[in-house]
């Protein structure tokens, strides 16, 4: 009978390395390693500027800590990674070594003390790793020294994660472009021969009306199919990470359109779309997806468009519906305040306001 141990020892070994090439995973299973049940714990990884996000949390009992935007030097979390080394304080509330910016989230989420070590590799600061307990005592010599090992594992996949992503992008990219370039010159030059072609069958036919009506028809068709190519090659130029936003926002509207039977449109506002990290990009993408449902559920809409541009720093999405616009006595609902609030931690804002010719603007600003 055959051994089939070594078999199943590569297909485990080959399920690590897939794990190991997920960042999302590599992170999970350090704060895991570090956070027990009376404990919370969270990764957060360099964003907008010189700013943190937390990007995963682990024992949170609030959600409040999840996308948290850390500016430079603030809390324990921005303090070490400005530092670059291990600290700690055993009495959070009571610090005079941390700013106290983030005390009522470490109120509500019930922290008494916590851990920081930064994710280094070669020099680099990839992030920071933290863990908070939730009952009194004093961190020891082997809980700094097992978390900073934790750290020195996770960077290491980090940064071999990145790498891989690094590859797998310039793979598809790569790829693209050479599509890109096919297309270009092959369906490309035959809708310009056949543009061509029709117009001279048009003076030829200039004597038949009905003749000239069909080949007005068939020119405006080609002229369509012409705009549709170069809108594709525009896209298939576009590094896959720039067009993670508007390939959600697409099928968002797509979404939105199924159910509320209310056509939306997107409009990407500049050639080359901005990129956002994938945190920064969920939190974006919930609160469009809050301002479409509040659409669907009040606004007794006909038409809705979705914008997305860059003004400098900032990102703006827009949505905008022409139905019945807001009443003197509005109030923004749960769904609404809540989705402010995770991309006012964020650095963003939020502003809903009535169009002066009808309907409702939801406008979001988010530094990328």
């Amino acid at each position: 009978m055959p051994d089939h141990r070594p078999l199943l020892e590569l297909s485990e070994q080959y399920a690590e390395l897939l794990v190991a090439l997920d960042r999302g995973e590599a992170l999970r299973r350090a704060l895991a390693l570090l956070a027990d049940d009376a404990e919370v714990a969270w990764a957060a990884r360099p964003g907008a500027g010189e700013a943190l996000s937390i990007e995963q949390v682990v024992g949170q009992r609030t959600g409040i800590l999840r996308a948290l935007r850390v500016p430079p030097g603030t809390g324990l979390t921005g303090k070490v990674h400005r530092s670059g080394r291990a600290e700690w304080v055993d009495d959070y509330f009571g610090s005079v070594r941390i700013t106290h910016t983030f005390d009522s989230h470490m109120a509500t989420e019930g922290v008494r003390r916590l851990l920081a070590v930064p994710l280094l590799r070669d020099g680099e600061s990839l992030g920071v790793l933290a863990v908070g307990p939730r009952r009194d005592g004093a961190f020891g010599d082997r809980e700094i020294e097992r978390a900073s090992q934790v750290a020195t594992q996770a960077a290491l996949a980090l940064s071999l994660a990145e790498r891989a992503r690094l590859t797998r992008e310039i793979a598809v990219h790569e790829e693209r472009r050479r599509l890109a370039a096919e297309l270009h010159d092959s369906v490309g030059a035959l809708l310009f021969a056949i543009g061509s072609g029709m117009a001279n069958l048009a003076d030829a036919a200039s004597t038949d009306p009905e003749l000239s009506a069909r080949l007005d028809r068939l020119q405006g068709q080609a002229a369509d199919a012409t705009s549709a190519l170069r809108e594709s090659l525009r896209m298939l130029h576009s590094s896959p990470a720039a067009l993670a936003l508007g390939v959600a926002l697409r099928a968002d509207c797509a979404a939105f359109s199924d159910r509320a039977g209310v056509p939306a449109e997107l409009i990407i506002l500049d050639e080359e779309p901005a990129e956002l990290p994938a945190s920064r990009t969920e939190v974006l993408l919930a609160a469009v997806r809050e301002a479409l449902l509040n659409v669907e559920k009040h606004a007794r809409a006909s038409a809705v468009t979705v914008s997305v541009g860059r003004s400098g720093p900032l990102l703006t999405v827009a949505v905008h519906d022409d139905g019945v616009g807001l009443g003197p006595d509005h109030e923004p609902g749960l769904g609404l305040t809540k989705s402010a609030e995770a991309l006012g931690r964020l650095g963003g804002t939020v502003r809903v306001v009535s169009d002066p010719d009808g309907g409702t603007i939801w406008r979001a600003r988010l530094p990328c």
